[in-house]
């Protein structure tokens, strides 16, 4: 694997050349803008965090900055996808697939969701790298974020190799953790606050894109440009449900679940749907079940509980509309809310639509598949 070398200029995050780019990014700052006005404590809590949410924003637009420069010398990069102040103004309106977003990030999106952002994208001959940047010293959530980034270009980029650039700043721990198709950058920690002061302050930019630097090169594109496969999220999880209910002989085949490419759509939808329960029946499974579910069905899921293992978890749509994650374990129940706007309950609404009696699941088959787990894992 080649391994990108950071260059002083990136690691000490010299952006003197083109520190005027830096104010035609959109920010979010009127919140510390207030808090500067009304003189709060720099000791303050709500001033640190939402300091330091700031200063990270204009680390990544700092990182990209140096990125388009890197991109222009560094032969082995043939393309470097565009965002921010760059990207055609016209392509915020595209809905679904690669796009970019109404905040100008990159992002992949599908049924009006965002499945995944990425901070920067490039291509190199064979291979395809997502940029992730951070200015948190822990770097486990990090990591955890690109097994469903690696996950969904693998699936639309088939043909390519997938891997990452991490960039991280001095003192992050946990940089061995990894993956092995990940490279790392360390750069110094953004400590210019006269910059970053100015930043806030700064009124909306009216200068012309001219003004930007470096100009337009062939190897920077659109997200409009590039070449990719779409991935359909809803009609994916409904072929999963049906392929995995299609074999005569058991009521789920659990063997379908092992090959890779389903491995792949754990890590992109971390649960995959198979079935309901009757709500008499989840009483059976759980008799100190205190909630009224709206239909008589509890929808099953095999979820990736964490990295390494897989579980039964059921959603259980109240009679108010609010939707329970429920996991039971051997010692111990979870109970979880889901957000009315989130992924889960658009999911649920899609499949309570779906679901028919022959995705029924009677409890000798919850029984059998918990016993079976081990098969898929």
């Amino acid at each position: 694997m080649h391994q990108f070398k950071i260059t002083p200029k990136i690691k000490n995050l010299d952006i003197k050349n083109l520190e005027n780019n830096l104010f035609h990014y959109s920010y979010d700052s009127k919140s510390l803008r207030s808090l500067f006005r009304n003189n709060i404590s720099k000791e303050d809590m709500s001033y640190i965090s939402a300091y330091s949410s700031f200063r990270g924003e204009v680390y990544e637009n700092v990182v990209y900055e140096l990125l388009l420069e890197y991109a222009l010398n560094e032969e082995l990069i043939t393309r470097f996808v565009l965002k921010g102040p760059y990207q055609d103004k016209e392509n915020l309106y595209i809905k679904s697939g690669l796009l970019i977003d109404r905040s100008a990030q990159i992002v992949y999106k599908s049924a009006y969701k965002d499945i995944s952002e990425f901070d920067a994208l490039f291509f190199t001959k064979d291979s395809v790298y997502f940029v992730e940047m951070s200015t948190s010293k822990k770097t486990a959530s990090l990591n955890k974020r690109l097994v469903k980034k690696y996950a969904l270009l693998k699936m639309i980029f088939p043909t390519l190799i997938i891997r990452a650039l991490i960039i991280v700043t001095e003192g992050s721990v946990g940089i061995k953790n990894f993956p092995e198709y990940a490279t790392v950058w360390v750069t110094k920690d953004l400590d210019n606050e006269e910059l970053i002061e100015k930043i806030i302050f700064a009124k909306k930019n009216t200068k012309n894109k001219a003004t930007l630097i470096p100009s337009r090169h062939r190897k920077y594109i659109e997200t409009l440009k590039i070449k990719y496969n779409k991935f359909q999220y809803f009609p994916t999880l409904e072929w999963i449900l049906n392929k995995s209910r299609s074999n005569p002989k058991y009521a789920v085949d659990l063997k379908f679940f092992t090959s890779k490419k389903l491995g792949l759509y754990f890590d992109i939808f971390t649960k995959l749907y198979i079935g309901y329960v009757s709500s008499d029946d989840f009483l059976i499974l759980y008799p100190e079940c205190e909630f009224i579910a709206r239909t008589n069905r509890v929808i099953v899921s095999i979820e990736k509980v964490n990295q390494t293992q897989l579980d039964i978890v059921y959603y259980l749509k109240e009679t108010n509309g609010k939707l329970k994650r429920i996991r039971l374990e051997e010692d111990k129940v979870t109970i979880k809310d889901k957000e009315l706007d989130g992924f889960t309950n658009a999911e649920v609404r899609f499949f309570m639509k779906v679901l028919a009696p022959k995705h029924q699941l009677k409890i000798s088959d919850i029984n059998y598949i918990k016993e079976k787990m081990y098969l898929i894992k």
